[in-house]
């Protein structure tokens, strides 16, 4: 696709219109225990399918209610700022408030609803005029240990083509921009449908959807 500074934000992104059913494809079926089995040998089996779509779920209201939101929306949110609140929770929903498939996959889908009104105000060009800054502390682990400047400097700078960048001062702070927000999202999306895939075959269950596995993350990520 051929895009210019007016291309409309919506067509750049179209795939948000079609990951939720692609989720919902994915896990239609499934029992419960099937749904919260974790593969704690693997180093994507720490969230269990259940875990998955709670996660994606989370990732839209936090990158567009409470990361871009004031920026789009001044004080006056589209939605509640409790979607966001973890409960206490690693980077998922609030558990006590989703928790049954059903409930997950339709946050996940208000959630990617939420993506494409923003992207109908949008262009090329004024999602990459929109940019942010974060300092992130160089010893910051999520509870994996896993520390995230790692997974910037060895993923996010290397596998997307512009939008994110270093500070030429401070070396643990980043740049980045409303475009390259979508497209992390878009990708992580993508990534955690792979995941849940993989818990599926792990359990001798054939994965309904195929992937391009040759774009973003899935790109740069291995699932042993």
């Amino acid at each position: 696709m051929s895009l210019d500074a007016s291309s409309p934000a919506a067509e750049i992104f179209p795939e948000y219109a079609l990951l939720p059913e692609m989720y919902g494809r994915e896990v239609e079926g499934l029992t419960g225990e099937q749904l919260d089995k974790k593969q704690p040998g693997k180093s994507w089996g720490l969230w269990s399918i259940r875990e998955q779509v709670s996660h994606m779920g989370y990732v839209n209201y936090r990158w567009f209610l409470q990361v871009w939101g004031k920026s789009l929306f001044g004080e006056e949110l589209p939605r509640p700022k409790s979607l966001y609140d973890t409960g206490g929770a690693d980077r998922l929903l609030d558990p006590a408030s989703f928790h049954e498939m059903d409930d997950l996959l339709a946050a996940y889908e208000d959630g990617c609803r939420l993506a494409l009104d923003i992207l109908k105000n949008e262009t090329l060009e004024s999602l990459r005029e929109k940019t942010k800054i974060r300092e992130v502390p160089r010893n910051y682990e999520w509870p994996s240990g896993d520390r995230y400047i790692d997974w910037l400097e060895n993923v996010v700078l290397k596998i997307h083509p512009d939008g994110f960048w270093r500070d030429e001062k401070k070396d643990n702070v980043f740049h980045y921009n409303l475009e390259w927000t979508f497209r992390h999202v878009l990708w992580e999306g993508f990534a955690h449908l792979k995941t849940i895939q993989a818990h599926k075959q792990a359990q001798g269950i054939e994965a309904k959807t195929v992937l391009d596995e040759g774009v973003g993350y899935l790109a740069a990520l291995t699932w042993e």
